[in-house]
């Protein structure tokens, strides 16, 4: 009898124990977060701006993809809100999510443009992620970064064994619609009141091109040697591209800001434009056939070209500007065209970020669109971040 209640008093503590085993709530799996940009650290605004949020995108993957938050949870799903802040925003970027197993996603910046123009280096500043869950403690991320101003192309990472080629995102400079342009055809003397398409002639296509280099001159920009070149490399390649606004006024421009000025009015007018980029430089292209095949190029390092045209001593200065302009255009594709001939060979997509030729229209295709900081008319989008080709497309030929 002893022995008997004993094993029953030894199995109802077991029962006991096992009730309270599944009674005790177990404890909930724990939610991580990590922050992660590239390059590490740092923030290019730039490289949102130049894409509008494509009609399709979630909140949770609207991004280019340079930053991105890295969210986990072992057990069952759970509904997540996060919050992104850092100075310049015009409102934290917020993503509610329902998050199993572990996920990465891809905010977008709503970048205030007024705050951003007056940033003229590189700011160093706070960037705060907060993630909600209910039931559970805020997580909160803050991690310091770099923010560039708005003049900072970064067109290579090189991180690890990463390599991001960003170099088409140079056509975000290119912006045909910018005031600036209006005030450049008119000294051209060009009416670009209307959606204008291109001559169907080369004839037609280098006068086009020839105008709008009087225009330049008429309005007084000058070639400025001063380096585009702000990192270049091992991690980070970047380089300068004033503003269309800021070249304008300064009446001065690199190789680069002027290069950009240029197909800006061509592609205004019609005609399809690229950039060229090699070490150290850059100058500008235009096609002269429908095909695509042939090409012009001007070298922008000759704009306030002297030559040998002498000012006049009264009456008007016009005939001066024009035989000035006109000796300055053609100095220009002289000079393009034998830099174009020297390189040609490397433009094959094997010797970037070192060279490369950036087609606008393509450029657009992938989802580069106009910075247009002052308009707001901003459309079309694609992930910057994956936007590279696998090969560049370049002129067949040239017949200058």
């Amino acid at each position: 009898m002893v022995r008997s209640r004993l094993r029953l008093r030894v199995a109802l503590r077991a029962c006991f124990l096992l009730a309270g085993s599944v009674l005790l709530p177990a404890p909930a799996a724990a939610l991580s977060l990590g922050v992660e940009t590239t390059p590490a650290g740092d923030l290019f605004p730039a490289l949102d701006l130049s894409q509008s949020r494509a009609a399709d995108a979630s909140e949770a993957y609207a991004g280019n993809g340079l930053l991105r938050l890295r969210v986990a949870h072992p057990g069952r799903s759970r509904t997540v809100r996060l919050s992104v802040s850092t100075p310049g925003l015009l409102a934290p970027a917020v993503i509610d999510a329902r998050i199993d197993g572990e996920v990465v996603l891809r905010p977008r910046l709503q970048w205030d443009i007024r705050a951003l123009r007056e940033i003229r280096a590189v700011r160093r500043q706070t960037l705060q992620v907060t993630l909600d869950s209910p039931g559970l403690k805020p997580i909160v991320r803050t991690i310091e970064v770099r923010l560039h101003p708005l003049d900072e192309a970064l067109y290579f990472v090189r991180e690890g064994a990463s390599r991001i080629d960003l170099g088409w995102s140079f056509a975000a400079w290119v912006d045909p619609q910018d005031p600036v342009i209006d005030e450049l055809l008119e000294l051209a003397g060009i009416d670009a009141s209307e959606q204008m398409r291109a001559p169907s002639s080369r004839a037609g296509r280098l006068e086009r091109a020839r105008a709008i280099w009087l225009g330049l001159e008429r309005h007084g920009l000058r070639y400025a040697d001063d380096s585009a070149g702000i990192s270049q490399g091992p991690v980070v390649y970047s380089q300068r591209v004033r503003l269309l606004s800021s070249t304008w006024g300064e009446r001065v421009a690199n190789c680069l800001d002027g290069s950009v000025l240029i197909a800006s009015a061509l592609e205004r007018l019609g005609v399809g434009s690229f950039l060229v980029l090699v070490p150290g430089h850059a100058f500008v292209g235009f096609y002269t056939d429908d095909a695509r095949h042939e090409a012009e190029f001007l070298e922008t390092t000759l704009l306030g070209f002297a030559g040998r045209s002498q000012p006049a001593a009264t009456g008007s200065v016009e005939p001066a500007i024009r035989q000035r302009a006109l000796e300055g255009f053609e100095a220009a594709r002289r000079a393009g065209r034998d830099r174009y001939r020297k390189i040609a060979p490397r433009l094959d997509g094997r010797h970037r970020p070192d060279y490369a030729l950036i087609d606008i229209s393509k450029a657009r295709a992938y989802g580069i669109m106009p910075l247009a900081v002052g308009r707001g008319d901003r459309a079309g989008s694609a992930p910057v971040a994956f936007s590279t080709p696998l090969r560049p497309q370049r002129p067949a030929r040239q017949n200058p």
